[in-house]
């Protein structure tokens, strides 16, 4: 009975140490579960947290992007309005009569030093002869300008019409004051 005896410990010993293994084995499954669920639900976090930054970035660029893209639209708008405005601007200054616009073609004559010639607008080809020193100028065949004239001699050209006047001089000076009184 003695081996019978031998025998039962050896294999009571041997269950309980089976039984305590699977203990131990059940014990570190469900600590690396609840650990995994742990990581999981923490990363689940993390990626929610990172999604919301991420729609909220691109929320932000996109309204950025589309008040841009209204203010130029804006700003289109208003260029194409000022351009309008000086573009009648330049018809209503050719529209004057020649009394009217006399002193504007004298003070342009008196700023060319030079020798040259003339070609004036159509329709200033006869006050321009009458005003030009002829030892000066020479008037030559007119432009298709809406007024004003252009002076060519050997060594430069300056252009006089009304369009190049409106878009060159007047407007530069004038375009911030036009534009607030046109759209304040």
């Amino acid at each position: 009975m003695a081996l019978q005896d031998i025998l039962a410990a050896i294999t009571a010993e041997a269950d309980k140490c089976i039984a305590d293994a699977r203990k131990e084995h059940q014990r570190s499954v469900t600590q690396m579960r609840e650990e995994s669920e742990r990581n999981l639900s923490t990363k689940k976090q993390e990626i929610a947290v990172s999604k919301k930054q991420k729609m909220d970035q691109l929320s932000a660029k996109a309204h950025t992007h589309a008040q841009a893209q209204k203010r130029n639209a804006v700003l289109t708008k208003k260029k194409e309005v000022l351009d309008v405005v000086f573009i009648k601007a330049a018809k209503e200054l050719s529209a004057l009569s020649d009394k009217e616009i006399e002193p504007l073609l004298r003070a342009c004559i008196k700023g060319i030093k030079a020798k040259g010639i003339i070609h004036p607008s159509a329709k200033h080809a006869e006050l321009l002869k009458k005003i030009c020193p002829s030892e000066q100028f020479r008037i030559e065949k007119p432009t298709n300008a809406n007024g004003g004239f252009l002076f060519v001699s050997e060594k430069e050209e300056q252009d006089f019409t009304f369009e190049h006047l409106m878009e060159h001089v007047i407007r530069p000076s004038q375009e911030l004051t036009t534009s607030q009184a046109l759209f304040s």
